[in-house]
This record gives C-alpha cells, sequence and structure tokens, in this order.
C-alpha cells in the first residue's frame, strides 16, 4: 500500500505537463461541482483479472501547498453510486489510483469514478468498463495498436503488465499469432526471454494481423492467465517517414454534458524522430485555435512528445472544458502533416447514457406500471365481485 506522500509527489511530477482546470469546490451535495470524462473505454474479457487506472493526476493542473496535499484522498464509486469501495479481502478492491478485479465478470460493466478531494478540493473522473465473454468478443474492440516496418526486424510488446508483475526475472509470457502459438525461437519470430517483447524477423504484410500475448499470474493462491490482444499494423518503407494517426481510431467517443473531455490525437513518428511533423485539430473544418470556438470552451492543447513501448509518438490534445448539445454534431477532426505526407482522422462524439441513470427513468416507471396494474385488477375483481353477487341474488 503507499503512502499519503504518493499522492503528493505524483501531483507535482504531473504539474509540469497537464492541463489546466480552475480548483474544483463541492456543491451544497457534497459532489464534485467539476467532473471529467475519460476518453479511453476499457473493454476486458471476463475471468481476468483486470486494473483500472484513475488518470485524475494527468489532468490537474493545481497549485497545492504541502498542507493540503496531506489531506487529499482519493476514493473510488461505481455507478454514482455514494457507496465507497474499499474491500481489501473482496474480489473488487481499491488501493488508491487503482481498482482491481479478481477477476472481472460480466455485471461489473459500468461507470466508475475516481475522485481526489479535501475539505476545499475536489475532482472527478468517470472511467467506461465493459466486460466481455470470451468467446463472444470482437478482437479489434481489445485489441493495442502497434505498428512496425516492413523489410526491417522490429518487436512488439506485451502493453499494460507492470501492475501484475512483482519480478521481470520469472516473466514468463506466451505469444500466439491468430491463435497459433509461436515457437520460443523460429526463422521468423523469437521470444526475448525476461521481457515482454516479440521479436519478428524481416517483416512482411504477412505478418499485420492479431497476436495474443499470455501472462500467467496468482493473487492469493489463485492461477489466472491475463491476455493482451495487438492489432499489428505494417507499414511499408516508402512510408516509413509518413505520419500515422493510431487515435482517435474510428470508433465514437462516450462524452456526458456538462462534463469535462480530453481527446489526444496520438501520431507515430517512428523511431527517433518527427520528421517535421505538425499535428492540428478542425471543428468543422476551422482551426480549433483560431476562429470554430471564440468562448474559449474547446481548445487545443500543447504539442508534446512520448515514447510508448520503444515508440516515438506526438500528442495534441482536444480539450472540452465543457460538453455542449452542439458538440455531438460538430465534425472534429486530427491532422497530422510533414514533407512526406498527410493524414486526417475524424472524432466523433456519442452521448453517454449513464447505467445509474436507468434507476432514474425505469423504476419511476415500473412503480407507475406497478400501481396501474393492482388498481385495474382491483377494479377488475370488483366488478366481477358485483356481477356473481347480482346473478346469484337473481
Amino acid at each position: 500500500m503507499r503512502s499519503p506522500w504518493f499522492l503528493f509527489a505524483v501531483v507535482n511530477i504531473y504539474l509540469q505537463d497537464a492541463v489546466a482546470f480552475k480548483v474544483h469546490r463541492l456543491d451544497k451535495t457534497g459532489q464534485c461541482q467539476e467532473r471529467i470524462m475519460h476518453f479511453k473505454d476499457y473493454v476486458v474479457q471476463q475471468g481476468e483479472p483486470t486494473v483500472l487506472k484513475c488518470p485524475i493526476l494527468h489532468y490537474n493542473h493545481l497549485n497545492f501547498n504541502t498542507a493540503s496535499n496531506l489531506s487529499l484522498h482519493l476514493k473510488w464509486y461505481k455507478n454514482d453510486s455514494k457507496n465507497e469501495i474499499t474491500g481489501v479481502d473482496s474480489r473488487i478492491q481499491a488501493q488508491e489510483d487503482l481498482l482491481w478485479f479478481f477477476p472481472a465478470r460480466l455485471d461489473d460493466f459500468g461507470y466508475y469514478a475516481c475522485v481526489l478531494r479535501n475539505s476545499s478540493f475536489c475532482i472527478e473522473v468517470t472511467i467506461s468498463l465493459t466486460v466481455v465473454k470470451n468467446n463472444d468478443v470482437a478482437l479489434q474492440d481489445i485489441a493495442y495498436r502497434q505498428d512496425v516496418f516492413t523489410l526491417t526486424s522490429d518487436h512488439i510488446v506485451c502493453p499494460d503488465l507492470t501492475d501484475f508483475i512483482t519480478n521481470v526475472r520469472d516473466l514468463d509470457l506466451r505469444w500466439y499469432k491468430e491463435s497459433v502459438l509461436l515457437p520460443q525461437l523460429s526463422k521468423k519470430f523469437e521470444y526475448v526471454v525476461g521481457t515482454n517483447k516479440l521479436n519478428i524477423n524481416d517483416v512482411s504484410p504477412a505478418d499485420g494481423g492479431f497476436y495474443t500475448c499470455e501472462l500467467g499470474f496468482t493473487h492469493q493462491g489463485k492461477r489466472y492467465h491475463i491476455t493482451r490482444v495487438i492489432q499489428l499494423h505494417t507499414i511499408e518503407q516508402e512510408k516509413r517517414n509518413h505520419p500515422v494517426i493510431v487515435y482517435p481510431n474510428h470508433k465514437s467517443i462516450e462524452a456526458a454534458l456538462g462534463s469535462k473531455l480530453i481527446i489526444p490525437c496520438k501520431v507515430f513518428t517512428g523511431f527517433g524522430r518527427n520528421s517535421g511533423t505538425v499535428v492540428w485539430w478542425l471543428a468543422n473544418n476551422t482551426f480549433v485555435d483560431r476562429n470554430s470556438l471564440p468562448d474559449g470552451r474547446v481548445t487545443e492543447g500543447e504539442f508534446q512528445k512520448m515514447t510508448e513501448n520503444d515508440r516515438n509518438y506526438i500528442v495534441v490534445q482536444l480539450i472540452f472544458l465543457e460538453i455542449r448539445e452542439e458538440d455531438f454534431q460538430t465534425d472534429f477532426k486530427c491532422i497530422a502533416r510533414n514533407e512526406y505526407g498527410s493524414q486526417v482522422l475524424p472524432a466523433q462524439l456519442r452521448k453517454t447514457v449513464p447505467v445509474f441513470s436507468w434507476y432514474t427513468v425505469v423504476v419511476p416507471a415500473a412503480l407507475i406500471c406497478l400501481i396501474v396494474g393492482v388498481m385495474c385488477l382491483y377494479k377488475f375483481r370488483k366488478s366481477r365481485a358485483q356481477k356473481d353477487y347480482i346473478q346469484a341474488k337473481s
């Protein structure tokens, strides 16, 4: 279990690169006035251990003093419930910025909120979780995209395993391509022992497709298998210096009215250079940072460089300070361009219908139907009794 100083340290680490928001105070009901909808939808397989990471520390850019940071508390909730998720020995466990499922079940689907607060500060981020059946899963829904260049020797990485690994030396992975187990050493593929990498020699277009890596994991004496699906895209050598947008990914992005939302445009730039790549956003074919939304409600973030899975990327965020109805009809696009070529990808918003909103509609409607049904049944029986009485009397 991490100490309270963990939150203090991480908050200050992210102060340099995060997005600026004003201090979020509580409303009269004790709820956070400012809420953020996380852009990423988590889709996981049932029966596997799963962990949600609270992205809240990536969003704030606030000047805390040491005393206020020491009093910060991070809590987890589901479906806007007021019941905090805490259990240490239960199947779902909250451990500061992590929410564990041992394992995930189909009924775990829904929205999970991590809330960071003290007496004067409150910020809440909502994360969508979908749990799918193992035998009824669309691979593209759970796949991580990775890119390699043809006519080279390259590698792919089994992602998001950090929280499941206690000793890298004991890391034991199995790799599959299109459900076929790959040998540990062959002319084409090679396991990199003690790492989460799979080498691919002399990459060709035929090497593209879906790969699965499988890790054994033990928790409280029970053995689990953790799988990650990678959708490998091969890029021809002549396009080696072209920008490749990997996110947005043609899927619509959930957004809740009145909430904040940040959509990153993530561009793959290869290994070691970005070839003068520039990235920007358009809203209805107009520059976001100029004339499209002059009230400053939607802005473009700073140009950022990052490395992930040994790949280099450029990230430019589209920042909504408040989602409004017109955003669902606006044509947002990310554009990446350099001297070798360009790419354009849309980012379509879809309105979130939270699971907890069912109760506010379905339950009252069901009660009304029940009351009407009881009244009708009562009137029917009363009418039938009167009719029988009249017939008996006559």
